[in-house]
């Protein structure tokens, strides 16, 4: 006797090629449905965990911005502060090996001081005044005064006259202290040459031009 195959209920028959229909609303091939993507129906939220859409004119696969109306991530700038603070702290150190190649008696603070009254007066001037290398330095009269002192029994600087004022008197550097000064100059040009001699001139020019910009901004 052949058992007979039970027939299908009206209503219930699946298509031809298929395990059977998929519940009603559930996408079909890859997650859509007649070219709308899942979850994205009108009214309807994206699901979590969905990818978010860039922002216009920010880096390639970045997400959501962070808040900073740049876009920029915040470990840029603290990548920046970082390598400053490097170069600031070196640039300490050898603050005070410089001022020792000029006298062996100068402190760093006295290194500032002449290096600023060399500067005033690389254009040809006389000299420049206290009250400007105080106001250049960022430091008080009485703290530059104490400095001057001590350059000057070291016979590094001295004061004269100013032309354009009588009561006024200037700074510059003694013979001896220009050339002790001009030694220190070129032994540092050598040693900055040796290692720069290893960048291309493209590099060095960038070089310059942002530290000139940053020493603006920070003015």
């Amino acid at each position: 006797m052949v058992a007979q195959r039970p027939e299908p209920k009206a209503g219930t028959t699946p298509a031809r090629g298929t395990a059977g229909a998929p519940p009603a609303g559930t996408p079909v091939g890859g997650g859509q449905s007649g070219g709308t993507p899942a979850g994205s129906a009108a009214g309807t939220t994206p699901a979590r965990g969905a990818a978010a859409t860039p922002v216009p004119g920010g880096p390639v696969g970045a997400g959501p911005t962070t808040g900073h109306a740049t876009g920029r991530p915040p470990e840029l700038i603290a990548d920046v502060e970082q390598e400053l603070s490097i170069l600031l702290r070196r640039a300490r150190s050898a603050q005070m090996l410089l001022a020792r190649r000029v006298h062996p008696e100068m402190d760093a603070a006295g290194y500032a001081l002449i290096s600023q009254i060399d500067l005033g007066t690389a254009g040809g001037g006389a000299g420049v005044r206290a009250s400007d290398v105080a106001q250049a330095l960022g430091l008080d009269k009485s703290t530059v005064s104490r400095g001057l002192s001590q350059l000057e029994t070291l016979g590094l600087i001295e004061r004269i006259g100013d032309p354009d004022d009588g009561r006024a008197r200037l700074l510059r550097m003694t013979t001896a202290g220009a050339e002790r000064y001009g030694a220190m100059r070129a032994q540092r040009q050598a040693e900055f040459r040796a290692i720069l001699d290893r960048w291309d001139s493209t590099d060095l020019t960038d070089l310059a031009r942002l530290l000139g910009r940053l020493n603006t901004d920070l003015s």
